[in-house]
C-alpha cells in the first residue's frame, strides 16, 4: 500500500496537480488554494460559481465569445441544490454571487471604451441595479451579501441593495468589511482608513506601500498583510497591537475573518514547487497554527541563452513552452474588431494567442510587477512586469487572462525570464488566450485609473523566433477590381478606368500567422504607380500603413477614429466579426504621408489624380507580414480629369463650390461659379449628397447658380457632396449640427 501511494504522489508531481486539504480553522465552504489565495469549494462540481457561503450556486453554458466578451448562456440559479429560476442568456460575461442570494452581472460591451456596466439582479431574478462605470477594477460582495463593492480611479462606491442607494469613499485598491457589517476599511498604499456608519474613524499609516489584503473584527481590530508583514491596529487608537514577518520564499496573499480568529493565506514557491499555507491568529495577533493547505508542482526553466533579434526590440521568448515554437495567434495587432454589421469598429490593442485552458504561462522577461487586478471578474485577472522598478514612467509586458487562484506573483514582486506566472482562464468552453502587449505607466504599482497603459509596439517584432512563413495573399477587392477606389473619405466608390479627384485606394489583404486558422491583416503595405505604355515610375514607392503604431493611450474611445485611419469600412465593407476563421480586411493605402506614424488628420489625405496627366498606368501594391513573407499584385487604371498635360487645369479646375453655412443647421445654400468657359454649370448637373457610410441622403438639381437645401429633416453628422458632370467633379464636406 506504500509503495501505492508513493506511485500516486509522483505521478500528482509530474502532471503538476495541486492537492488541497481541509483544515477545521477553515468554514466548511473555504478553502485556500496552492498560491495562498482562498477559494469557495464547490460541494457541486457542475456549477460555474457559488456563494462563499455555499447556499447559492449557477450553471450556464458559454456561447460566442469576442477578444473581451463572453455569451453566458441557458443560465440557471440554484438555492441549496433547488432551481430558483432560470434566464435564457445574461447580459454580460461574468459574474459575482452574494451570500444571500444576489448576482452581479458583468458587462463588457464597452470595454474598448474602459466602460463597465454592472447588472444585479435579486435571487428571484429580477433586475435591481444597472450602472456603468470608467477604470473600474475592484469588485465584491460584503459578508451578508446585500452591499456590493465598485472601485475606480476615484473612489469606491458601495451599492446598498436592500436601502436602493449608493454610499462613495475615498479610492482604494483593497477593502473589507467587518463581519456584522458595521465597519469597512479600505487601504491604498500606505493609508489604511477606517468608517464607521459611513464616516472616517481613523486613517493609519501602516509604511506597507504595497498591501495585499486587509480584514476587520466586529470589535474593530484591523488586519493588513504585506508581502512579508502582517500587521494588527487598534482602529480605538490606532496603535499597533501586534506584527509578523515570514521567512524567505513566503509571502503574504490573503486574508479572511472567521470564527474571531484571523486567517491569512500564505504563498510558498521556490524550486517547482507552489504551496498554499494557512497561518491562524487570535484578534490579539498570537498565532495559533500554521497547517499546509494545498500544493502544485510546476516545470522549472534556466534562463534562455540570448535570443538574437531581427528587429530594432529587444527580443523575448514566447509566454508559453516550448518558449522556441511559434503560437497560435488569434487577434493581430491593431487589428480591425467589430460585430460585421458595419456601425461602428476599433483597433485591437494587442496580440491575442490561443491556448488550452489551465495552460502555463511564463514570464518573458525579468523584471518587477507594477499590477495585479481584474477589470470585472474572474476571467479579467491580469499581471503586468516592468524591467524597470521606477516612480516614473516604464513599459513593461502585460499578461491578461490568468485564473487569479493561480497567479503566482503579486505587486512588488521580483520575477525571472521563465519564472511560472499563472494559468490561462477557460474563455471558450474547450480553449483559453492570453492578452499580450507591451505598455507603458508611470508609478511603482500601476493603477487602472486613467488614459495610460499605452501600447507601445507589435509583440511580433520581438517574440523570438517567428518562424512564419505563409506570405500575405492580396484578394480581389470586388468581382471587376482587384482594388477599391474612393471619393476621399468617402463610401462614393469609382471605376478603375474613371478616376478622378482625390482617391482613397484599398486594398484587401488576408494573412495567416504559422499554422494559424484565424484571418490577419497585412502587418505592412506599399504602393507605387507606373505610367503606360512607358510603364515608366512616376510615383514613388511609398509606406501605404505599417501596423507597428505606437499609442499613449489605453482606451478604445481615442481607437474608434484610427480605426478609420487603417481600414475601409460601410455596410458594404464591415468590420470582420471576432470568430470568423474568414476576416476581410480592407486596408487604406493613401491615409498616410510616407511614415510610420498615425495622426488623425491623415484621413484628409488622398492620391491626387488630378496632379497627372490623364491617361492609363499600372498600380503595385506589396504586403508583407512581420517575419518577412510578401506578396506583391498590380492592376491597370485610367485617370480622367480632362488633364492632357501636368500642370494643365482640368474642368474640375475651372468650378467653384462655395457651401454654407457649416456647420449648418436648417439650410445649406451651395454656390457655383465659372472660373472658365466650355462649362455651363446648369446643363444635367446635379448635386449628390452621402453620409459617412455612403449612403446617398439627398439629389439637388441644378437649376441656377445657387442651390438650397432643407435639411429641417436631416439628423446631426457629417456628410459629403459631390458635383459632378462628365468627368467633371468637385467634392467636400458638410456638418449639420442642431
Amino acid at each position: 500500500m506504500r509503495h501505492l501511494y508513493t506511485i500516486i504522489f509522483i505521478l500528482l508531481f509530474s502532471f503538476g496537480s495541486s492537492i488541497i486539504a481541509q483544515t477545521n480553522y477553515l468554514p466548511e465552504n473555504l478553502n485556500l488554494s496552492y498560491n495562498g489565495k482562498f477559494i469557495t469549494h464547490k460541494h457541486n462540481p457542475e456549477y460555474r460559481n457559488i456563494s462563499d457561503n455555499g447556499l447559492y450556486g449557477v450553471t450556464y453554458n458559454i456561447g460566442n465569445v469576442t477578444d473581451e466578451q463572453r455569451e453566458i448562456l441557458n443560465f440557471k440559479f440554484y438555492e441549496q441544490d433547488k432551481l430558483v429560476y432560470s434566464l435564457k442568456q445574461l447580459p454580460g460575461s461574468d459574474l459575482y454571487i452574494s451570500n444571500s442570494g444576489y448576482i452581479a452581472v458583468m458587462n463588457m460591451n464597452f470595454h474598448f471604451k474602459q466602460e463597465l456596466t454592472i447588472i444585479i439582479f435579486d435571487k428571484l431574478g429580477m433586475e435591481i441595479f444597472n450602472d456603468s462605470y470608467v477604470y473600474a477594477s475592484l469588485f465584491g460582495f460584503s459578508p451578508l451579501g446585500n452591499k456590493f463593492v465598485i472601485g475606480t480611479e476615484d473612489k469606491l462606491t458601495i451599492v446598498d441593495l436592500m436601502e436602493s442607494k449608493t454610499i462613495h469613499f475615498a479610492c482604494g485598491s483593497k477593502f473589507a468589511f467587518s463581519p456584522d457589517e458595521t465597519i469597512f476599511a479600505t487601504s491604498r498604499e500606505n493609508q489604511l482608513k477606517v468608517y464607521q456608519n459611513h464616516k472616517l474613524l481613523r486613517t493609519i499609516n501602516t509604511d506597507l506601500f504595497y498591501p495585499r489584503g486587509l480584514t476587520i473584527s466586529n470589535d474593530i481590530n484591523v488586519a493588513i498583510i504585506g508581502k512579508k508583514e502582517l500587521k494588527i491596529y487598534s482602529v480605538y487608537d490606532g496603535e499597533l497591537i501586534s506584527e509578523n514577518t515570514l521567512k524567505e520564499y513566503n509571502s503574504y496573499r490573503d486574508l479572511r475573518i472567521w470564527n474571531n480568529r484571523i486567517l491569512a493565506g500564505v504563498h510558498f514557491k521556490l524550486d517547482g514547487v507552489s504551496k498554499g499555507i494557512l497561518q491562524v491568529f487570535n484578534l490579539s495577533g498570537e498565532i495559533l497554527d500554521t497547517e499546509e493547505i494545498a500544493h502544485k508542482n510546476y516545470q522549472t526553466f534556466n534562463n534562455s541563452p540570448k535570443l538574437k533579434s531581427t528587429t530594432t526590440y529587444d527580443p523575448i521568448p514566447w509566454p508559453f513552452f516550448p518558449f522556441d515554437t511559434i503560437h497560435k495567434v488569434w487577434n493581430h495587432y491593431e487589428q480591425h474588431m467589430g460585430d460585421g454589421s458595419g456601425d461602428w469598429s476599433y483597433l485591437h490593442q494587442g496580440l491575442d494567442i490561443e491556448v488550452p485552458i489551465d495552460e502555463p504561462t511564463y514570464a518573458v522577461q525579468e523584471g518587477w510587477v507594477k499590477l495585479v487586478l481584474t477589470l470585472g471578474g474572474a476571467i479579467y485577472w491580469r499581471v503586468a512586469i516592468s524591467p524597470v522598478q521606477s516612480s516614473g514612467y516604464s513599459d513593461g509586458w502585460l499578461y491578461a487572462h490568468l485564473v487569479e487562484n493561480s497567479i503566482q506573483v503579486d505587486v512588488g514582486d521580483y520575477i525571472e525570464m521563465h519564472d511560472y506566472l499563472g494559468d490561462i482562464i477557460y474563455w471558450s468552453d474547450d480553449w483559453g488566450h492570453i492578452h499580450f502587449v507591451n505598455i507603458k505607466d508611470q508609478g511603482e504599482i500601476w493603477y487602472y485609473d486613467d488614459d495610460e497603459w499605452g501600447i507601445n509596439f507589435n509583440p511580433l517584432l520581438a517574440l523570438t523566433p517567428n518562424t512564419d512563413n505563409v506570405p500575405p495573399v492580396i484578394e480581389n477587392f470586388s468581382s471587376s477590381s482587384k482594388f477599391g477606389f474612393y471619393v476621399n473619405e468617402t463610401s462614393n466608390y469609382l471605376d478603375s478606368d474613371d478616376l478622378y479627384g482625390d482617391v482613397d485606394i484599398v486594398a484587401k489583404i488576408s494573412e495567416y500567422h504559422g499554422t494559424s486558422e484565424w484571418e490577419q491583416p497585412a502587418f505592412k503595405t506599399y504602393y507605387w504607380l507606373n505610367k503606360l505604355p512607358e510603364d515608366t515610375a512616376i510615383f514613388p514607392k511609398t509606406l501605404g500603413q505599417i501596423l507597428n503604431h505606437q499609442y499613449p493611450f489605453y482606451s478604445g474611445a481615442n481607437y474608434y477614429p484610427y480605426a478609420d485611419i487603417l481600414y475601409k469600412k460601410d455596410y458594404n465593407h464591415p468590420s470582420p466579426p471576432w470568430m470568423n476563421w474568414d476576416r476581410d480586411y480592407y486596408q487604406i493605402l493613401t491615409n498616410n504621408n510616407g511614415d510610420s506614424i498615425i495622426d488623425l488628420s491623415e484621413a484628409q489625405l488622398a492620391f491626387p489624380t488630378a496632379d497627372y496627366p490623364d491617361g492609363d498606368y499600372r498600380i503595385f501594391v506589396e504586403a508583407w507580414d512581420e517575419s518577412g513573407n510578401m506578396a506583391l499584385d498590380s492592376m491597370d487604371i485610367t485617370f480622367d480629369n480632362f488633364n492632357t498635360g501636368i500642370g494643365e487645369p482640368g474642368v474640375s479646375d475651372l468650378i467653384e463650390v462655395k457651401c454654407y453655412p457649416n456647420p449648418a443647421k436648417e439650410y445649406v445654400v451651395f454656390e457655383l461659379s465659372v472660373l472658365g468657359s466650355g462649362f455651363n454649370v446648369k446643363e444635367n448637373n446635379e448635386i449628390r449628397i452621402t453620409d459617412t457610410f455612403g449612403q446617398q441622403v439627398g439629389v439637388l438639381p441644378i437649376n441656377n447658380d445657387k442651390v438650397v437645401w432643407d435639411i429641417r429633416n436631416i439628423n446631426s453628422g457629417i456628410y459629403y457632396y459631390t458635383l459632378k458632370s462628365g468627368n467633371s467633379i468637385k467634392s467636400g464636406k458638410l456638418i449639420i449640427s442642431k
